[in-house]
């Protein structure tokens, strides 16, 4: 089990808690420390939409012009991971966005 995000966000601390609670390894990929890349984005698309990935509720969305909101790239979010819902939860190549234990089993 891999997450991936920002250690600072309350469900990535939810999603490591549960991990320890519950006996699950998990590997933790923090998109500031550790980096975020075109190939890493792409691999989230190949099984979600991009308005699916996009947390349009976070402080980055809201900074962003009108232009980058409505022409959404893998490069904008290359360049502002916070862009990203959280968490991503990667399991045997199964990509799940949003804390959702029950999906994780």
């Amino acid at each position: 089990m891999k997450i991936f995000g920002i250690k600072n966000c309350d469900k990535i601390k939810k999603t490591i808690l549960w991990c320890a609670k519950n006996g699950r390894m998990c590997e933790f990929h923090d998109y500031r420390v550790d980096g975020i890349d075109k190939k890493l984005v792409e691999s989230f698309l190949s099984q979600h939409s991009m308005e699916e990935l996009v947390n349009k509720r976070s402080t980055t969305w809201r900074k962003l012009s009108e232009n980058e909101k409505s022409n959404l790239s893998i490069d904008l979010i290359v360049t502002n991971p916070t862009l990203l819902k959280r968490p991503i939860v990667e399991i045997q190549g199964q990509y799940y966005i949003g804390y959702f234990p029950d999906k994780w089993v």
